[in-house]
This record gives C-alpha cells, sequence and structure tokens, in this order.
C-alpha cells in the first residue's frame, strides 16, 4: 500500500519533519507526496496539483494519477512518533481490500462506548457520522477518489463534515486502530499503539506542542524554530 501526504507550500516549514518522520518509520513502504510546487527528497513520488483548484479537486486529479488499489491518505502534520505495528498495518489492508471500509488509524470522535468490529480485534466500529474523517486512513483509491469527487464543502471542515452522505450514499463502513492500553489524548482523540502519531501537529497556524509534548523534541530534531509559528 502507497502512503499518500497532501500538502501545500504555505506549510513548507513541516515538511522536514513530514519527510523525516516518514522516512524513519515507513522506509519499506512507497511514498507521495500531493503539493503545489516544491521538491521531494529521494525515494519519494510527487504529484503537483493546480493552486486554483480547490481542495477536493486537488486531491481527486491527484488520485487519479495513481493505480495503487489501497493507500494510506494523511496531511502533512500528522507526524509519526514511534514506530508503528507493521503486522497490523498488514491485515488492515487484507480488511480494506475486502471491505467497503474506510480505516482510521487512531480512534476518535465523540461517543464514549463503541463496539469491537468483527473483521479485527484491533478495531472498533464507527460511528454513521464519522466513516470519514480527515486523519490517517487505509482505504480502497476508488473509494477515496469517490468521497472527494462526490462531497461537496467550501473548505476541509465542511468537507469533512458532508462526507456523512456520500458515506450513507455509497454504504460504506468505518472502523478505528484501537487497543485497550490506547490513551485518551484530550476529548475527542486516543493516542494509537498501532499507528503512533500525533494527529495534528499544526492547529490555526501554530504548533501544538502543548497537546502533544512529543512535538517539542521532533521540532529540535529537525531545528525548527518554534517562534516563527508560535505554539499553543
Amino acid at each position: 500500500m502507497k502512503f499518500i501526504f497532501y500538502t501545500h507550500s504555505d506549510y513548507s516549514d513541516v515538511w522536514p519533519l513530514m519527510f523525516g518522520q516518514a522516512n524513519k518509520y515507513l522506509e519499506e513502504y512507497p511514498k507521495v507526496v500531493f503539493t503545489d510546487k516544491g521538491k521531494v527528497p529521494d525515494g519519494w513520488d510527487v504529484i503537483y496539483y493546480d493552486n486554483s483548484l480547490n481542495y477536493q479537486q486537488r486531491i481527486l486529479t491527484c488520485l487519479e494519477q495513481l493505480d495503487d488499489e489501497i493507500v494510506v491518505f494523511s496531511h502533512e502534520d500528522m507526524l509519526l512518533y514511534e514506530q508503528p505495528d507493521y503486522s497490523t498495518l498488514a491485515r488492515f489492508k487484507r480488511i480494506a481490500q475486502e471491505n467497503d471500509i474506510f480505516i482510521k488509524l487512531l480512534r476518535g470522535g465523540y461517543v464514549d462506548d463503541l463496539n469491537q468490529s468483527e473483521l479485527d480485534k484491533d478495531l472498533v466500529v464507527t460511528t454513521p457520522e464519522m466513516i470519514f474523517t480527515i486523519q490517517p486512513t487505509i482505504c480502497q483509491r476508488k473509494h477515496l477518489m469517490t468521497m472527494y469527487r462526490e462531497t461537496p464543502g467550501e473548505n476541509i471542515w465542511s468537507f469533512e463534515a458532508n462526507t456523512v452522505k456520500t458515506s450513507n450514499d455509497h454504504l460504506f463502513t468505518g472502523a478505528m486502530a484501537f487497543r485497550p492500553e490506547d490513551k485518551k489524548r484530550g476529548m475527542y482523540h486516543y493516542d494509537s499503539c498501532i499507528y503512533p502519531y500525533i494527529a495534528t501537529a499544526v492547529s490555526k497556524g501554530k504548533w501544538m506542542t502543548s497537546y502533544y509534548p512529543e512535538l517539542s523534541a521532533i521540532l529540535q530534531k529537525y531545528n525548527v524554530d518554534k517562534s516563527i509559528r508560535g505554539e499553543v
């Protein structure tokens, strides 16, 4: 499966972290960046989109240029900070091949009591309104294309809210990676032992170091001046 990272040149200061952490923990996987401009390191593919397109069209036009069956879709600031469980990711890949499903790689949402999925011991069933959200997700590329082709929205947040109808129209299902030892982080997310990542390193333009103390060490590792963006 191919790991996709969507980004924009406005976030190019995040790229050293994105490329570096992915190279460290996803070395054996093919990786591609969707961006408007900029260079990528050796070993990465890049697909450029037209900056005049809206968010959905940017991603859709890039997805059309791939031929991979199974992809892992992510944004640039969703950074790994520990090694993933590769064997479990392989199981999730097989599940995605056989089902019309979106598998998020952490548990999130507004409901505390969720049922374990019949598909795998490390998955819980997603509530209908949260089948697709913008978090690292394993799915069939054709289903991701359907989501971005048919879901309206003037920005990322309205798009995400509108994915409910698209999921219902196509009878998509959802699941989330979860183990009992996963700890809750804030009000709506859990950490993931299977894919340990920072759910959002940048919020409203600032580094989320208070929410993710792990981020400070990563910023230091890549010599990023936190004062330029600021912290929250």
